[in-house]
């Protein structure tokens, strides 16, 4: 049971992913204050990952967020990391609370009008446009994005599930960490296994890894 002394300060967030991360989760969402959405969240743990328990995540209520979602996350303050402006380091010892749930037909208003994800013209041997070169994160001011509406292909390749989809004439293959879509479509054959029209897809770029930051599809949402 999480103690409740006197409360920290908070910020409130619609949730937009709540993915897979290095045997935890990643947790993003866009502030919400006075009825106005602001810029992105990312809560993340003391962990050298940032990476969050589902203990971290729980609500008064006892489940944890689900897309959509609006909660209230107690945290201790900005905690940047690179390109992965949007972190902020959570009071481990607070309960979260639910306070409310976005009509998915308000997605659109939270679209970021991106003209590119990040830097493109590198691709993994599955993907498309799915990774970006670690000598050129430093160009690099965020790591969070929602885009649409678009159709998505998910597909298996590679035992991994994938969205394929084209934003302003340009494809993408990306890999889909949504813990829900993995598991509805675990153990498939390689091949498309589902195409969602009108979709709004939440992109993260991960920290970098063997070289590389790699573009991940953190949720697919539609309206």
């Amino acid at each position: 049971m999480k103690a409740h002394p006197t409360q920290p300060q908070t910020q409130t967030l619609v949730v937009l992913a709540n993915s897979c991360k290095n045997n935890g989760r990643c947790l993003a969402g866009k502030r919400l204050a006075n009825d106005r959405f602001g810029p992105w969240i990312r809560p993340v743990s003391a962990h050298p990952t940032g990476a969050l328990t589902l203990a971290d995540q729980a609500l008064t209520d006892g489940t944890t967020p689900a897309l959509l979602d609006v909660v209230t996350v107690p945290v201790r303050g900005p905690a940047p990391m690179g390109f992965q402006s949007e972190n902020h380091l959570i009071h481990a010892q607070y309960a979260w609370n639910r306070v409310g749930r976005l009509d998915a037909a308000c997605l659109p208003a939270l679209v970021d009008p991106v003209a590119t994800l990040w830097i493109n013209g590198h691709s993994t041997a599955a993907g498309c446009n799915d990774r970006v070169p670690a000598e050129r994160l430093a160009e690099l001011d965020h790591s969070l994005l929602l885009i649409g509406p678009l159709t998505v292909w998910l597909h298996v390749a590679w035992k991994k599930l994938r969205a394929r989809f084209v934003h302003r004439a340009v494809t993408y293959d990306l890999v889909v960490t949504d813990p829900d879509l993995k598991a509805a479509y675990a153990g498939h054959s390689n091949g498309v296994v589902a195409q969602r029209p009108d979709s709004f897809v939440c992109v993260s770029l991960a920290p970098p890894w063997n070289g590389y930051a790699y573009k991940l599809a953190a949720a697919i949402l539609s309206p």
